[in-house]
């Protein structure tokens, strides 16, 4: 379509065209400075995968890093989506000019893409396709999602034929070529992510092939090269991370993104630690001093002992004969060192950690431990004479990183130096939904759906667990005269939902029974028709025909002549008929 204007838009230019949909950049007509994507689909049969999209869209509309929807319309006979114009570029072309990206930069993206994946994952949408291009960073600097065209909801109707593959196969994760219905997209999209890390740091994908098959089959049976040897400078727990993460075996992956995005972040900040820990001090050097005769220096050597003998014995005739002798200054306590827990370490299951460290200040030292949530200690705690190298803190921490540090104390209350900082997490994950039960039983059997999602294929029973709430139910038996049966319910906590459902069911056509009849000939070979119409099969062959009157006849190429014969056959008992036909008599 080459229109000025789509919708209230003005059409800038054309950008793009899929099988699925065209894409044009385009300007409000009312505002000249908003400019707009618009998608506008290009095959009417996956108008029901372009509404999801943008509703998916418009459900992820909280967070600013993922693509927005500005409008959904009509035009004409078109679907128009119209998103948000970003003004950046896309991974995809950073790592074609720059060829690797440098590893905090490749971190910091990733751990980006995470955190907006794990803003979608809690509301149970896959995103299913993520790769280099659809990653894009605007002109700030900021990292954002694009194209949830095939994203999936947890409780989507299947808009796609159960086995067929959606993605990019580069990217895609071994069990996404051939989906089932136990698929876990989100460690698919863990799996898409940590292959584009992979991309980023060493230029090169994982896997590559020929086509789909040669790559499914070398993600399904091979290990991927690890990334040092491709690029030595990437850190070796780094490395282990990426390749946690694109494991063929989705149970050795991170099982969350947000458990990849914390692994990242432990190695971006002990990174930090070891650049500082490593810079080079300027060495000034010494300035040149005069060679002097050898004479001359061997009377300024003398002279100089002489002078500081002088000094020592009045210094010494001062302090014994002169001064009091005054107690000693307490010393200041060394450094503390840390323990555990580990730097930027995760714990689970809203722990109560046990902070511990090597006592240093001495007998009868104390020490004051302090901890806030941020680094520069604006909103520090302080607790204060703890003397035995460990505290556990027994209210628990949850969903937040604190830091801590510790100060030693002397004998004589002397403050000694802070410890260095270190920060880690509790993360009791996001509060559970209240759940209860639904059980449904069907006679005869038939296909269960409950919100969209098939829990029983061709079953008389079956459960789920599910969140409290309203929810559907839709039960199908296409066999019957009902063909289906549709009802709204409620799930409250801890309650079992049942359901019975009862179809009506014709009983079966009696099956017409057939006959045994062998047809032959001599020659063999003779094309054979039945009532008329020729059969796939030539004599001799077995065909099972229905009781009555058939016509039957054979046609025989014997040298330059087409010979023919036919017969009457009439099937009135069980027992096998035969029908031959001789063509040399």
């Amino acid at each position: 379509m080459e229109e000025q204007y789509i919708g209230n838009y003005r059409v800038l230019k054309k950008i793009g065209a899929g099988g699925s949909a065209r894409v044009y950049l385009g300007v409000h007509k009312d505002v000249p400075n908003l400019k707009v994507i618009l998608k506008i689909l290009s095959d009417p049969r996956l108008a029901e995968r372009f509404k999801q999209e943008a509703d998916k869209l418009a459900l992820l509309d909280g967070h600013a890093n993922i693509c927005r929807i500005k409008h959904f319309f009509n035009h004409g006979d078109d679907i128009v989506i119209a998103m948000e114009y970003i003004d950046g570029v896309s991974l995809e072309d950073k790592i074609k000019e720059e060829g690797r990206v440098p590893i905090a930069e490749s971190v910091k993206i990733i751990m980006d893409v995470l955190d907006i994946l794990e803003f979608a994952h809690e509301r149970e949408i896959y995103h299913r396709d993520i790769k280099p291009s659809n990653i894009m960073i605007d002109k700030r600097g900021q990292v954002k999602i694009i194209d949830f065209g095939i994203a999936k909801g947890k409780s989507d109707p299947s808009l796609t034929l159960a086995g067929t593959a959606c993605g990019t196969p580069a990217y895609m994760a071994p069990e996404q070529f051939t989906p089932t219905e136990d698929t876990d997209y989100a460690l698919v999209d863990v799996y898409a992510t940590g292959t584009t890390l992979f991309h980023m740091l060493t230029g090169e994908l994982p896997f590559q092939a020929e086509n789909e098959f040669a790559l499914r089959d070398a993600k399904i049976f091979n290990e991927p090269p690890k990334p040092r040897s491709i690029n030595s400078g990437i850190p070796k727990d780094l490395e282990s991370i990426i390749l946690k993460s694109i494991s063929k075996d989705p149970a050795q992956r991170y099982q969350s993104a947000r458990e990849f995005r914390h692994a990242l972040k432990a190695v971006a900040a002990d990174k930090a630690v070891k650049q500082t820990s490593t810079q080079e001090v300027p060495v000034t050097a010494a300035p040149t001093v005069p060679r002097t005769p050898p004479r001359r220096k061997f009377s300024r050597i003398i002279l100089g002992i002489a002078a500081v003998l002088t000094v020592v014995v009045a210094f010494a005739i001062y302090k014994f004969a002169i001064m009091t002798p005054e107690p000693t200054s307490p010393t200041s306590p060394g450094p503390v060192v840390l323990l555990s827990p580990g730097d930027n370490q995760t714990l689970v299951d809203n722990e109560r950690p046990t902070l511990t460290w090597q006592p240093t200040a001495g007998e009868g030292a104390s020490y004051i431990l302090q901890y806030a949530t941020n680094a520069d200690f604006t909103d520090a705690k302080t607790i204060a004479g703890l003397t035995d190298g460990s505290f556990t803190f027994a209210d628990g921490l949850a969903n937040n990183t604190y830091y801590w540090r510790i100060y030693p104390m002397s004998k004589d209350q002397v403050r000694g130096e802070p410890s260095p900082t270190w920060s880690f997490i509790v993360d009791v994950g996001p509060t559970p939904i209240p759940k209860g039960t639904f059980a449904v039983t069907v006679r005869p059997s038939g296909n269960i759906y409950v919100d969209g999602r098939l829990i029983g294929s061709n079953r008389s029973s079956a459960s789920a667990t599910l969140d409290t709430g309203m929810h559907t139910v839709r039960v199908v038996n296409d066999a019957s005269q009902e063909k289906q049966r549709e009802e709204s319910f409620r799930i409250d906590a801890g309650r079992t939902v049942r359901r019975e459902y009862s179809f009506t069911v014709p009983p079966p056509k009696p099956k017409e029974q057939t006959v045994e009849v062998r047809v032959g000939s001599n020659p063999r070979g003779a094309s054979i028709y039945i009532d008329g119409e020729l059969q796939a099969h030539k004599t001799n062959y077995t065909f099972f025909l229905k009781r009555g009157t058939h016509s039957i006849r054979a046609t025989l190429l014997l040298g330059e002549d087409e010979l023919e014969k036919a017969d009457t056959l009439s099937i009135v008992t069980d027992s096998t008929h035969k029908v031959f036909f001789d063509f040399l008599k």
